[in-house]
């Protein structure tokens, strides 16, 4: 299991759904029961803010995978909302015309 610390706000959403659904379930087991998993991954995640390395468990628990940014996606950003590392190897690479 990893914890989530610099995308913790893309982990929020999903940790207050699951909160309020044990509140409308009752307990715990009864939310992993309805999701197919081990109660031990719900309470963790929206408890303690442990994400599950399987895919499949993160499915699951209403997390939603990242899809990958390509450099190219990177570039069309305007230059102040550029990482500084992709900016430094935008430079670094460039070719004059």
């Amino acid at each position: 299991m990893i914890n989530p610390t610099q995308s913790s706000s893309k982990f929020e959403t999903p940790r207050k759904r699951l909160i309020s659904q044990k509140r409308r379930f009752g307990s715990w087991q009864k939310l992993a029961d309805a999701r197919k998993i081990n109660v031990s991954y719900v309470y963790n995640f929206a408890m303690k803010g442990i994400v599950p390395v399987n895919k499949k468990i993160q499915h699951a628990l209403g997390i939603r995978p990242m899809h990958p940014v390509t450099i190219n996606q990177l570039l069309q950003l305007h230059i102040q909302d550029m990482p500084s590392a992709i900016l430094r190897l935008a430079f670094e690479n460039r070719q004059e015309m």
